[in-house]
């Protein structure tokens, strides 16, 4: 749920190069309350996710899934694939299907389980997994009945540039597949290092952005991804610093606060071009009058690219965008082809930014 503000909201009272070579945080997970991803890894070396010690997990499992994963989560299914253990996924929602079919294609083993938020309860005990993989902030209804049937439920974020590594790491443990972890969680691990070692840990001025969500007039607040990844490029959302969570926002007030940068998410699909929304946004009542649009400094670019397994990519892209001369010799699309390359193919062909500054 969003919450419609005014001009002068009041102030949260909870504020808060192409690399070389291939293959080469501060966040948690919670469950039944607050566990850390070190706890999680804990319980799986302990036997308590898989009924065995991780250590003792083979090498390779070949084709059988070992241990049956369903993923309420498409990105949790990507770092499947990522880590080698795509065979491993048994069930996945509608969504993915429709949406993602080249992601699809690379999990053999895996049946539609129904809607993400509502899957169909009896596919899912039927299909015997070992393991659910949820969003934490979408823990299903049924989560419990799952758990007395004695499967395990793990929210799992892997969404943030800065959580990756742990979370492929976990993984790896979990399917056995612990070297290819090793190899994706140094990719992200290196991008996200050149990222910090060109911006520096204090610029001489932080730069003001306005962060819209994949709904107009949406903002993200500061418990969200892209408070999270604004943090990493060493700047200030204007409504991070104020609002807790998504909060609906107007034309008068973004005018009002003037951001230097406007960033929009967006899912482009056969009705949505990342252009097509760029125009929709420089037409807006009052966006005339912004420094951003004035300046040319409004980007919209694909959520897919800042909110999932490829995110240390995306945070590479807006890196360059806020920082072109640091990051001129950088070429966040030959990055991007890595991981296509080594990880996902076809990730490259999506539409990814609009525009494209150092174009």
């Amino acid at each position: 749920m969003t919450k419609e503000i005014a001009k002068k909201p009041a102030m949260n009272p909870f504020p808060r190069t192409a690399l070389p070579g291939k293959k080469s945080g501060r966040r948690f997970i919670h469950t039944a309350g607050a566990v850390s991803l070190c706890t999680i890894i804990l319980l799986v070396l302990s036997a308590g996710c898989l009924g065995t010690s991780a250590a003792t997990l083979p090498a390779s499992v070949g084709t059988a899934p070992y241990p049956r994963i369903i993923c309420l989560s498409s990105d949790a299914a990507e770092l499947l694939v990522i880590i080698g253990a795509g065979d491993h996924v048994t069930g996945v929602p509608d969504s993915l299907i429709r949406h993602q079919p080249e992601l699809y294609r690379l999990l053999p083993n895996a049946q539609s389980i129904g809607d993400a938020k509502k899957p169909d309860n009896e596919k899912i005990i039927t299909l015997r997994p070992d393991i659910i993989l949820f969003i934490s902030a979408m823990r299903p209804s049924t989560a419990d009945k799952w758990e007395a049937a004695g499967i395990r439920v793990l929210p799992l974020e892997c969404h943030k540039a800065e959580d990756l590594p742990a979370a492929a790491r976990m993984l790896g443990h979990l399917t056995g597949h612990t070297e290819q972890a090793r190899q994706y969680a140094a990719f992200c691990e290196k991008i996200l290092a050149l990222v910090s070692s060109r911006i520096g840990q204090d610029p001489a001025s932080r730069q003001r952005i306005y962060f819209e969500s994949y709904t107009d007039y949406v903002a993200y607040g500061n418990i969200s991804a892209a408070d999270s990844l604004t943090g990493l490029l060493k700047a200030e959302s204007i409504t991070g610093l104020v609002f807790f969570n998504a909060t609906r926002v107007s034309s008068e007030w973004i005018t009002d606060q003037d951001p230097e940068i406007i960033i929009k998410s967006v899912i482009p699909d056969d009705t949505k071009t990342l252009e097509g929304e760029h125009t929709r946004m420089l037409e807006r009542t009052g966006f005339s009058k912004l420094r951003a649009v004035k300046t040319g400094r409004v980007y919209v670019i694909s959520g897919n690219l800042l909110f999932s397994p490829h995110a240390p990519v995306g945070t590479l892209f807006l890196a360059k965008a806020l920082y072109p001369e640091k990051f001129a010799d950088v070429q966040p699309e030959s990055v991007l082809k890595e991981y296509a390359d080594t990880y996902l193919p076809g990730t490259d062909q999506q539409p990814a930014m609009y525009p494209v500054p150092w174009e």
